[in-house]
């Protein structure tokens, strides 16, 4: 039995990390053709629930692997690792279980801790790089014109593609706001911020939850051609078009080298 869980531990933590962006200054001779840059990565993933009539929970990775136990729709299950396209999970007698994703749909925690008023003063304790109580650089409920266009190409991009909408989620846009604003304050385009991190741990500052995120930044003199250059990049393109993203927050700021800075950030919430 030791074996077999040492055996166990090795496979789950083998998980691949996603790749980032390096950090790069603007250069002023990009300004007229704009530059952009994406990255994504899956959330920490805490507890899964199961979809289907009655799933399999397997002792390994793999269809053939003995059945460990059978579990009825909507039982949950600790998550304790990923593995390709399985779920190790905790069973009720502390051994490790496998399901596969296609039976289960991941389950963001709710954050229990009550709502404070945020820290308006934007300052940044000495010796660290995030904020300890970040504030978004402006909070409004309504997108401007200009970042409702861009929801608006979108949502079309993907319904040309057989793929729902993405809800508008004004958090979400608020530190995609902040975001972009970051970049023109601190003459940076990188999803890297020296100040909040990447936009993964600064989606997590500032309260927001998922189970797969995105960004796309672009500097451009227009929403439309900023849109165009994204669609016309693979990278880019993944992260508009991608099924699994439920929701976006887009933000876009007057400023640097490019006229404009935009930020697109795309969650994914269980439906």
């Amino acid at each position: 039995m030791k074996k077999q869980l040492i055996a166990l531990t090795l496979i789950i933590s083998s998980i691949c990390a996603t790749s980032c962006a390096q950090q790069q200054k603007p250069q002023k001779q990009q300004a007229i053709g704009g530059v952009e840059s994406s990255v994504s990565k899956m959330g920490d993933i805490e507890r899964v629930k199961i979809t289907s009539d009655t799933a399999n929970v397997r002792t390994g990775c793999s269809g053939n692997a003995p059945v460990a136990q059978k579990s009825n729709k909507d039982n949950t299950f600790d998550v304790v690792s990923q593995v390709s396209d399985w779920f190790a999970v905790k069973l009720p007698d502390n051994n490790i279980g496998f399901v596969p994703k296609s039976q289960c749909t991941p389950i963001v925690a709710e954050d229990k801790k009550p709502t404070t008023t945020p820290d308006t003063s934007g300052t940044v304790p000495q010796g660290t790089n995030t904020p300890k109580t970040p504030a978004t650089e402006t909070t409004s409920t309504t997108l401007t014109d200009a970042e409702q266009k861009m929801v608006n190409l979108v949502n079309e991009a993907r319904a040309q593609n057989n793929l729902p909408p993405l809800t508008v989620d004004m958090q979400l846009a608020n530190v995609a706001r902040t975001k972009a604003q970051d970049m023109i304050d601190n003459n940076y385009f990188s999803h890297n911020s020296p100040k909040y991190g990447s936009p993964f741990d600064m989606m997590k500052s500032f309260g927001i939850k998922f189970v797969q995120a995105g960004e796309n930044i672009a500097g451009n003199q227009s929403v439309e051609n900023a849109e165009n250059a994204l669609m016309n990049s693979p990278g880019h393109r993944q992260n508009i078009l991608n099924p699994n993203y439920t929701h976006i927050g887009i933000g876009i700021k007057a400023g640097g080298p490019y006229g404009n800075m935009f930020s697109q950030m795309f969650i994914s919430k269980p439906r």
